[in-house]
C-alpha cells in the first residue's frame, strides 16, 4: 500500500468566494449580451415595418405614402436582429420637402424623417398622425395628448410631454431601402 498525498481540500470561505466571481462574470456577461442586443439605433441600421401587411420588410421612401405615419424597428443589417423597440422603434413620415423646417432637414432623406416613437411624457408609444385640429398633420401620443412637429424637429406644441421626440437621421440604401445614418439625436423616452 502506498501513501498518496491527501488531495487538498477548499475552503468553504475559497468556495463561497470563487461561486462568488464566477457569478459575477457570468451576470455581467449576459448583461454585456443585452446591452448590445437592446441598444439603439446605429448608423447603417436598417429600418423594417414593426407592424402591418409589410412587417419585416424594408421601409422604403418610395413606397410611403405623404402625412402618414408608419412604425419601424431599427435592425442590426450584420445580425439582421431588430433592436429593443423600447429603445429604437421610430416613427417614420413623408412630408413635403416644401414643409421641412430647417431644424429637420439634415436629418431627412428624400422628404422622409424619423423619430424616436417613445413618448417623453411616460414611454408610451406614438405612432399617429393627427387629422384634427392641433392635432392635424403632427405626431399625437394617443396615451395622454401630447403633440409633436414633424417638420420641426418633433418639437412640443401640446400636451404633457416635456421634450421634443429624438430623431433618428436617415439616409438612402441600396434599393432606396431607409437606413439610420447616425445615432439618435437626443435621449429616447421620458426622463
Amino acid at each position: 500500500m502506498t501513501d498518496t498525498p491527501p488531495k487538498p481540500q477548499t475552503s468553504r470561505r475559497t468556495f463561497i468566494k470563487l461561486t462568488a466571481v464566477t457569478g459575477a462574470a457570468v451576470a455581467l456577461g449576459h448583461r454585456a449580451g443585452a446591452q448590445t442586443a437592446s441598444s439603439p439605433a446605429r448608423s447603417g441600421d436598417l429600418l423594417m415595418y414593426q407592424e402591418g401587411p409589410k412587417k419585416g420588410q424594408p421601409v422604403k421612401a418610395a413606397d410611403l405614402k405623404e402625412g402618414v405615419a408608419v412604425w419601424a424597428m431599427a435592425v442590426d443589417p450584420a445580425t439582421k436582429k431588430p433592436r429593443d423597440a423600447m429603445k429604437s422603434g421610430v416613427v417614420v413620415v413623408r412630408l413635403k420637402p416644401s414643409e421641412i423646417k430647417d431644424s429637420s432637414k439634415k436629418n431627412a432623406s428624400g422628404g422622409v424623417v424619423a423619430y424616436s416613437s417613445v413618448c417623453t411624457h411616460q414611454g408610451c408609444p406614438v405612432k399617429e398622425i393627427g387629422s384634427l385640429g392641433q392635432g392635424k398633420g403632427n405626431i399625437i401620443c394617443t396615451c395622454h395628448g401630447s403633440i409633436f412637429d414633424p417638420r420641426d424637429n418633433a418639437t412640443v406644441l401640446g400636451g404633457p410631454a416635456p421634450r421634443r421626440l429624438a430623431a433618428l437621421p436617415l439616409k438612402a440604401g441600396a434599393g432606396g431601402d431607409l437606413m439610420a445614418a447616425a445615432e439618435f439625436t437626443g435621449k429616447i423616452g421620458p426622463k
